[in-house]
């Protein structure tokens, strides 16, 4: 039996994926901050533990409690993410540097923490979940886009690293997904005489159309979706180094290319009725 440790497992993906490895037969360690939010997965089979992922004392006392209690980790999931939207101009370094510290930096070090153990047996699996934010960017969102696309150079770079040990890396990329994230998302407060206004108004209402509309151009997924995508990767003895699940998660870098930069501007900017 295989044991996978999840990553934001107190809600949203990283929940239904929790259920979904109990129920196929994996052992599963459950963090997140909120450990009261994962007590209806625990009754299910999971170990769950509170565990911080931008705190090195909360790492590092969660995984001293883990490796007592599991001998090893074959599967990471590094599922946890944050929301930081908000235009550069009214982003402080400290809000730029949180959302690293949780999409990147917590990424890299729950992956410093479980690399060791899979060295050492010269197998292991992990798996970053990605965006299709991590294949463009629109205004409103350049802190949460740049953080995905770390991660896809990240995963990149440890697929390569690790090759030769013989440790699997993918790197799952959905498009919209139809979870608290965009409501737990976080917006600074608007900079002297809020030039961004009209455009915050329209991106939060482009926001709701494309992540809460049925009738949107952009398909939503549901959580299982995912967690679906991210089990049959974990199941595969040679898994796909990225997967896109999604109509958008598919086309977007396929417009990418076909289109000029300020072809591809014209029409996020037309989406935010701010053309001139």
């Amino acid at each position: 039996m295989q044991t996978v440790l999840i990553t934001g497992a107190s809600s949203g993906i990283g929940k239904e994926t929790a259920k979904l490895f109990t129920k196929n037969g994996f052992k599963v360690i459950a963090v997140a901050r909120n450990i009261e939010k994962m007590k209806d997965i625990e009754q299910l089979g999971c170990s769950i533990f509170s565990m911080d992922i931008t705190n090195e004392d909360s790492i590092q006392t969660s995984f001293k409690n883990i490796y007592s209690k599991h001998k090893q980790i074959d599967i990471l999931i590094n599922n946890a993410g944050y929301s930081q939207n908000g235009f550069i101009e009214e982003l402080t370094l400290s809000q730029l540097k949180y959302q690293f510290d949780v999409n990147v930096f917590g990424l890299i070090r729950i992956t410093q923490m479980v690399l060791p153990k899979m060295r050492e047996r010269s197998k292991g699996h992990i798996i970053n979940i990605g965006s299709v934010g991590g294949d463009f960017t629109s205004p409103g969102a350049g802190a949460y886009h740049s953080s995905k696309y770390a991660v896809e150079s990240i995963s990149d770079a440890l697929r390569q690293e690790l090759n030769c040990f013989g440790i699997n890396v993918s790197l799952i990329k959905p498009g919209g997904v139809e979870t608290a994230f965009v409501d737990n998302s976080q917006y600074p407060k608007p900079i002297a005489g809020n030039p961004y206004g009209k455009m915050r108004e329209n991106f939060l209402k482009m926001l709701s159309n494309i992540l809460k509309s049925n009738n949107s151009s952009f398909p939503i997924l549901k959580p299982i979706e995912v967690a679906t995508a991210i089990l049959d990767t974990a199941k595969n003895s040679n898994p796909k180094t990225r997967i896109r699940i999604g109509r958008t998660a598919k086309m977007m870098p396929i417009m990418k290319l076909l289109m000029s930069d300020k072809a591809f501007d014209k029409m996020i900017m037309n989406q935010l009725g701010l053309l001139k």
